[in-house]
């Protein structure tokens, strides 16, 4: 059974210009899908995570209040979604989901 502390060091453990998604976190973790999104709805707003690269199965951006943050932190790491708002699956850590 995963805990909040295997969550911190796996979502701290993605690396930079690369994405999750819960569902991938969530099994990385220990955790069911839901207890992934209450843990992120209670990280600090000044939290050092890089919780902006987790995603959704979709490989889109889930709509919530801090999306549009999201976007420009994806960006600014390279992570620019495809027309239909889907980010590139070679990106996507820690393997190919398919």
């Amino acid at each position: 059974m995963g805990d909040k502390t295997v969550f911190y060091h796996t979502m701290a453990s993605i690396p930079k210009g690369r994405y999750t998604s819960y569902g991938q976190l969530a099994s990385l973790s220990g955790v069911h899908v839901r207890q992934i999104q209450a843990w992120l709805r209670t990280l600090p707003p000044d939290s050092q995570l890089p919780w902006f690269r987790i995603i959704n199965s979709q490989r889109k951006i889930t709509e919530h209040s801090g999306a549009l943050k999201q976007h420009q932190l994806l960006a600014k790491e390279g992570l620019i979604p495809n027309d239909r708002g889907k980010f590139p699956i070679e990106f996507f850590w820690p393997s190919d989901p398919n």
